[in-house]
């Protein structure tokens, strides 16, 4: 059975190159992303049990994983503070294959962006805000 971890050759991918190292039998391969809700993990889980791989859900552990301002600070991308905190709104917590197997995209009904976080707002919780998917090929 294999471990994700530092010490084992470490794919870190996007969509469309997680498809290729699992059809290659990559293991593990590790999708980092932005990971929000469950629907969000829906095409990669899917990919990685169709090819009987296992699949892992692992969460960061730092203190600032929940504080929009420290997020905001060591974000690569510029994604502002309130972009951020609504994200943070929606983190679904408790990732667990069924629940992403058994997750809908929503449907949209507003083009609207919701109305930005109040201020004050806390965060709080046993899990992370950027969910790494990990999937392990069983051999």
């Amino acid at each position: 059975m294999a471990l994700c971890s530092a010490l084992m050759t470490i794919f870190t991918i996007k969509m469309g190159t997680a498809k290729q190292a699992i059809n290659q039998g990559r293991s593990p391969v590790i999708i980092d992303n932005t990971n929000t809700q469950a629907w969000e993990m829906k095409p990669y889980v899917e990919m990685a049990i169709g090819k009987g791989y296992r699949v892992e859900f692992h969460e960061p552990e730092t203190w600032w994983k929940f504080d929009p301002e420290e997020l905001e600070k060591r974000n690569k991308h510029g994604v502002s503070r309130t972009k951020i905190a609504q994200m943070l709104d929606r983190y679904e917590y408790q990732m667990s294959i069924s629940i992403v197997m058994n997750s809908v995209e929503p449907a949209h009904k507003s083009t609207q962006r919701p109305p930005p976080i109040e201020e004050g707002q806390r965060w709080g919780g046993p899990l992370g805000s950027h969910n790494h998917i990990c999937v392990t090929y069983n051999h």
